[in-house]
């Protein structure tokens, strides 16, 4: 309500700006600090919680995360994907046509993931009672008492099998898991597809009980939270959520990473371009102090358009559209990758090239501009997350599974700008070892020619 005592502010100021009457004194280098209010605990049953009260929109996002990801399935590879994708197929009180249409009139969205370390499922809904109520207990019965019918887990078998005959088709993807088959060779990391022909035809209705009778257990469980919701009303869906499910399984931690070797691979396939990937074993946790820093140095070097391997490539040779680098931080390791496509007869040379701006930056470190830059995109990604609510789910389930501390978000900015060039270098140096490259090309096979001279 407003208090009639208080002066009437120039109608002027009342703009897109906010009131802002002049920008004199604004520091446009600083972004507002993250003030977001996690919201942390443990069900009786086991499962970890984290809630984020956003009472701007009458949405709640929730966010079921299992560690249940293909790196749990060894012995049929394909169980967890298919347990993952039959679990909207029907349950023992709908059917899966029932379920579509109970959830389209509610107006809420359920999607699901796989990935190596965990499966999930996401419900959006409206907050309203008559809403949440009814599209929750669907979420919950779909999750908790799936039928598991032959009949559709033939078809799901089949669709399995077709995604994945499609990934491999695609050299991108290609690339990277035959880096990650090579650098995590005999681990559960090293089928980063978690689908075999073999595995998928070998799995039974029973297999599939079996499996999520442990996996989707509570106590197996990480869930998110955000929305237009109470403390109270959070704490009741959580329980309300953890009670429907199996009990008293949790999943152990991963053996240990096996030792890195150097290795060059060359796929042939057709095309009018080759995949290129550089992998390099990088076994930090992301909650490791240094992770920080090494997600700058990777902005620095592969990520924006203004990045050194980007200048180098693009802007000065002219010779792909895109270069990117990416950390994927595992709990038991984990890959620094930088991927390219280019023109079959440039791999090696483009290859040899990154190589040296690699061994360069490891050596030199950034200039404080790149570190500056490197940090205002960090930052300014961070904010757009928090600012809206699915996002937020999204990147609290990925700092959950991290074991990231539940201030993580509030001083994520303030720790990255402590940081300083000589800090980035030295986590390089301790980190990334060029010795240990896995070079990977997929595409034709041709005669191999110089680069082009840069800025021609």
């Amino acid at each position: 309500m407003n208090d009639s005592t208080t002066p009437q502010k120039p109608a002027q100021a009342n703009s897109l700006y906010g009131g802002l009457i002049s920008a004199q004194g604004l520091d446009l280098d600083r972004f507002a600090p993250i003030q977001t209010q996690v919201q942390a605990w443990t069900t009786e049953a086991g499962t970890t919680v984290k809630f984020v009260e956003a009472r701007g929109l009458p949405i709640v996002d929730v966010i079921l995360r299992f560690r249940a990801g293909t790196v749990q399935d060894t012995a049929h590879p394909g169980l967890a994907a298919l347990t993952l994708y039959m679990l909207d197929e029907g349950s023992h009180q709908y059917t899966a046509t029932q379920q579509a249409e109970h959830i389209e009139r509610l107006g809420a969205i359920i999607a699901k993931q796989i990935r190596l370390e965990h499966a999930t499922l996401s419900l959006r809904s409206r907050s309203t009672q008559a809403a949440l109520g009814p599209a929750l207990a669907l979420f919950i019965d779909l999750v908790a008492n799936p039928a598991f019918g032959s009949s559709a887990l033939e078809k799901i078998k089949k669709h399995l099998l077709q995604s994945s005959a499609a990934r491999e088709r695609r050299p991108e993807l290609r690339a990277r898991s035959e880096a990650f088959g090579h650098v995590f060779s005999g681990h559960p990391y090293g089928c980063p597809l978690g689908v075999t022909e073999e595995g998928i035809a070998a799995v039974t209705t029973d297999d599939l009980r079996a499996f999520h009778q442990r996996a989707y257990c509570a106590s197996n469980l990480e869930m998110v939270v955000v929305g237009d919701l109470s403390l109270a009303e959070a704490q009741a869906l959580s329980r309300q959520v953890s009670q429907a499910l199996p009990q008293g399984w949790s999943a152990t931690d991963l053996p240990a990473v096996p030792a890195a070797t150097p290795a060059t691979i060359n796929i042939e396939q057709p095309g009018t371009s080759s995949a290129v990937l550089l992998a390099l074993p990088l076994n930090v946790p992301a909650n490791d102090p240094q992770f920080p820093a090494l997600v700058l140095a990777s902005g620095i070097l592969g990520e924006g358009l203004e990045s050194r391997l980007m200048v180098e490539l693009r802007e000065r040779r002219g010779l792909t559209y895109g270069v990117y680098s990416h950390l994927s931080p595992l709990r038991a390791g984990g890959l620094f990758t930088v991927q390219w496509k280019i023109a079959p007869a440039h791999v090696e040379g483009t290859q040899e090239l990154i190589m040296t701006l690699l061994r360069d930056f490891i050596e030199q470190g950034p200039t404080q501009a790149e570190l500056q830059l490197a940090r205002k995109q960090l930052e300014g990604k961070l904010l757009r997350d928090v600012a809206q609510n699915k996002r937020l789910a999204a990147l609290l389930a990925d700092l959950s599974h991290q074991r990231q501390p539940d201030d993580h978000l509030n001083t994520y900015i303030e720790r990255i700008n402590r940081l300083t060039p000589a800090d980035v270098r030295a986590a390089m140096q301790r980190h990334l070892d060029l010795s240990y490259r896995v070079k990977v090309s997929v595409g034709p096979r041709v005669e191999q020619q110089p680069l082009p001279a840069p800025d021609q």
